[in-house]
């Protein structure tokens, strides 16, 4: 690796978050009179703001996602438990930004959003300002010629300020645009004699791409008539749609901490008429009756840590009936199928080169948490 990787590296791990950059760049003493804090992750963009702000006023956290909403609420709470403030906050979880009108809107941009994904989120921000309102953005990339572009756009002025760590952006409305652009995309999957069709936004796993991950499992996957059906981390809900076109006897249910993509999933259902699905959102681990379902599908792609892969195979074994079914798909298996051998039966694997099977039975004597 050459020395100049090497430094890149190095500073990438002693980068501040974005939601830090904000947090530094606004003076100690800024405020508002209502703000919108979008939250993607636990970082405490939202708490700090909430202590600089002044009586009176309101900070709202947003996030698509639900398990990040109703951990950023119990932060608020605990905070105003510890140190009352005289403030109106609110956690907010949906698919789309607030509809109400703020005066000040902050948005932390990660390095992995698509383009397409920072300037929806970008022009949803713009959006929730009222006229006058101020959007501060802060972005970790550096090479940024068509984005400082797309600002001018919605701004007459754009205050931009370079550091080693990425860029602060500022702009204040002047004025409306007549229409939001809509970023949604329909696609259409091919499953024997059914056309599915599917919707994504950005924000949703596998937006204008194929998606590798969920057409190894339906390949593969075994079902039956008759049964219930979960379908974990649905995303635009291609295998649920899949699993009830096959089984229109059976009962699929899917759920999903990511409210855009519960809305997809919503429209597929619309669009595909299928009346033996539904879906629902709740954060991780939670909306599972107990010993319910015959199967439990979910697509897996990438293994992130062992404790996120515990906790999904836990969440299996209490939704599965005894003698039930998990199959899922992924690229990385290996610590899976080790796992899988201490907690279930009957495991397989089956796939090619970049996605895999995995399919493994409940014991009718389950013992978790081992």
């Amino acid at each position: 690796m050459s020395r100049k990787s090497k430094k890149k590296q190095r500073s990438k791990k002693t980068a501040p978050a974005p939601e830090q950059m904000l947090l530094d760049y606004l003076a100690p003493d800024w405020q508002a009179k209502y703000t919108l804090c979008f939250q993607s992750n636990l970082q405490p963009l939202t708490t700090q703001i909430m202590q600089r702000a002044q009586s009176d006023s309101r900070v709202d956290s947003f996030s698509f996602d639900k398990t990040v909403s109703n951990r950023i609420q119990q932060k608020c709470r605990i905070l105003q438990e510890e140190q009352p403030l005289s403030i109106e906050w609110n956690a907010l979880c949906d698919s789309d930004f607030p509809e109400s009108k703020y005066d000040a809107a902050l948005l932390p941009l990660s390095e992995q959003y698509s383009d397409e994904y920072v300037r929806d989120l970008t022009f949803s921000a713009f959006h929730c300002l009222q006229i006058g309102g101020i959007l501060t953005i802060a972005s970790p990339r550096i090479k940024d010629y068509d984005y400082h572009k797309f600002l001018k756009s919605l701004f007459s002025k754009v205050t931009r300020i370079v550091s080693d760590f990425g860029i602060i952006y500022q702009g204040k409305k002047q004025k409306s645009l007549s229409n939001k652009k809509d970023f949604l995309d329909e696609t259409v999957i091919r499953d024997g004699d059914h056309l599915l069709h599917a919707f994504t936004q950005p924000g949703v796993f596998s937006h204008r791409r194929p998606n590798q991950s969920a057409r190894a499992l339906t390949n593969l996957m075994e079902l039956s008539d008759k049964t219930t059906i979960l379908n974990v981390n649905c995303g635009s809900g291609i295998v649920a749609f899949v699993a009830a076109a096959r089984h229109e006897t059976a009962t699929v249910h899917a759920i999903d901490s990511n409210a855009r993509a519960v809305k997809c999933t919503e429209q597929g259902i619309a669009r595909n008429h299928l009346s033996n699905l539904r879906v629902e959102l709740h954060k991780e681990g939670e909306g599972i009756v107990p010993e319910t379902y015959d199967y439990v599908l979910a697509c897996k792609s990438y293994f992130t840590s062992e404790d996120q892969g515990e906790a999904f195979l836990q969440m299996s074994l209490r939704a599965l009936k005894p003698g039930g079914l998990l199959q899922f798909s992924t690229k990385q298996y290996q610590w899976y199928a080790n796992r899988l051998l201490d907690l279930f039966t009957d495991v397989a694997i089956d796939g090619s080169t970049h996605h895999f099977m995995l399919s493994a039975k409940k014991p009718v004597q389950a013992t978790s948490d081992l």
